[in-house]
This record gives structure tokens, C-alpha cells and sequence, in this order.
């Protein structure tokens, strides 16, 4: 994960230059720290996606010289992980069922517009992050998407690293705002330290970034990382003066 923390690869495949140009517009504006390089015809990817591995892919369907359902072969079965997104005129889940269902293949129809050209890279960058083996991994969202719901089992805490959220009630069809939280506080803690089900709905405002890190191996986490311990106490520390101000405020 460290990688991909550092640095996020993309391989613009497509021999249509403007939209080849048009998402790596796209990729630059949401995703810091993004290093894009472009291909425009099959051999071209193959032979870059070998000298610099990327993370993910964006597949033109129409490329020439080699296929785009044997590149998109090729790269899901590297060593590497490779998450590939094929842009289609036509939807085409016959083919890599099993990894379109898990979000290493995506099957974006053309055209498309910008907010689902995000969703479907967001869900590949997340299959990239998954996995890893030291007990955390990264969690992208979208604008305006639910985190946790109020009431359901806690699993995980959160770290911000990029982005805002709002934590809210639900009264109803008001919604009642608890605070936003901001990069570089905790989200869900509370529900491990008192180890309750969430107290509160919590969405994203903004695209964010965040480290997701399972309850049963948070104290070795927060153990290895002190950074991360001065952050937990920074947070809790916000919430309690905000909890006080509140009441003095009544």
C-alpha cells in the first residue's frame, strides 16, 4: 500500500487522442500524486504496462494492433495488481465476470460522462488498496457518499487523509448536523473505544481519501505509528471541547 500511497500509475490506452486527453484531465484534477503516461495502440500498452507496472488501466475497446479483451487478459494475470477500466460502446459483462464483480475490471459505457468516469475509478483504486498485509488499507469515495450508517455494527476506523465528511442524524427528513470532519481526524472511533454500534451517520461532502483500519488490529497499528496515536488523542481531544461547548452553550 505504501506504493500506492507515494505514487498512483495510470495507463491511458487509446488511440483517440482528445479522449485520451480528456480523461487524463480527469485523473489529474482528482487523484494527487497521479503519474500518467499514454498509449495509443495495443503493443504500445503491452510494452509500457511492462517497464513501469501501472495500478490502473483505461482501455479504449476500439485499439488497434492487439485486442483489447487480450490486453485486458494480460494485465488482470500479471504478478502485479492491475485494475483495468474498458471503455465500450456497449456494455460487455460476459467477459471477466468474476473480476468485474470484485472491481478489478470495470466495463465503462461510452460515452460517459465525468461523475461516472469517477465512480468507476474510485472502486479500482479501492480494489488496488485492498489487501494489503500490514492490517490497513487506503478507501477512496465519491462526493456525497455514505461512510456509515447510524446504528450498524462498527468494523473499522477511519483516519482522513484527504477530503471533508459531515457526521448527521436523521430525524425523519431533516437531517441534524454533529459536526464535519476534517483530513487528519478520526471517523468511527467511538464506536471502538466504547464498542457500541455507530452513533451517527457519517457521509462525504467532498471526494475524499481515508485510511480504513480494522478494529482487531487498530492497537498494533497505533502502536507501530505514533503519528497516527497523536492523531486519535487530537481528535478525541475536538470532540470532547466540542461536547463541552455545547453544553455550556445550553
Amino acid at each position: 500500500m505504501a506504493e500506492l500511497e507515494s505514487k498512483r500509475v495510470f495507463l491511458i490506452a487509446s488511440g483517440k487522442a482528445d479522449e485520451a486527453t480528456s480523461m487524463a484531465k480527469i485523473v489529474e484534477n482528482h487523484v494527487p500524486g497521479a503519474t500518467i503516461f499514454t498509449a495509443s495502440d495495443g503493443m504500445e500498452t503491452l510494452f509500457k504496462s511492462e517497464n513501469v507496472p501501472p495500478h490502473v488501466v483505461i482501455l479504449d475497446s476500439d485499439i488497434q494492433k492487439v485486442a483489447a479483451l487480450d490486453i485486458a487478459e494480460k494485465l488482470i494475470r500479471k504478478k502485479e495488481k492491475i485494475a483495468v477500466i474498458i471503455v465500450s460502446p456497449l456494455p460487455d459483462t460476459e467477459h471477466f465476470v468474476d473480476e468485474v464483480v470484485t472491481g478489478q475490471v470495470h466495463i465503462l459505457t461510452r460515452p460517459t460522462d465525468q461523475k461516472t468516469f469517477l465512480e468507476h475509478l474510485t472502486r479500482a483504486m479501492n480494489w488496488i488498496a485492498h489487501g494489503d498485509i500490514s492490517g490497513y488499507r487506503l478507501r477512496f469515495l465519491t462526493a456525497n457518499e455514505l461512510l456509515m450508517r447510524e446504528g450498524e455494527k462498527a468494523s473499522s476506523v477511519f483516519l482522513v487523509k484527504r477530503g471533508l465528511l459531515k457526521a448527521y442524524k436523521q430525524e425523519g427528513e431533516k437531517e441534524v448536523l454533529l459536526g464535519e470532519i476534517k483530513p487528519g481526524e478520526f471517523v468511527g472511533e467511538m464506536a471502538y473505544i466504547n464498542g457500541e454500534a455507530r452513533s451517527a451517520n457519517v457521509k462525504s461532502l467532498t471526494e475524499c481519501e481515508l485510511i480504513e483500519i480494522p478494529n482487531d488490529c487498530l492497537d498494533k497499528v497505533l502502536f507501530s505509528k505514533p503519528a497516527w496515536s497523536k492523531a486519535l488523542v487530537k481528535t478525541l481531544s475536538t470532540r470532547l471541547k466540542h461536547s463541552n461547548e455545547e453544553k455550556v452553550a445550553k
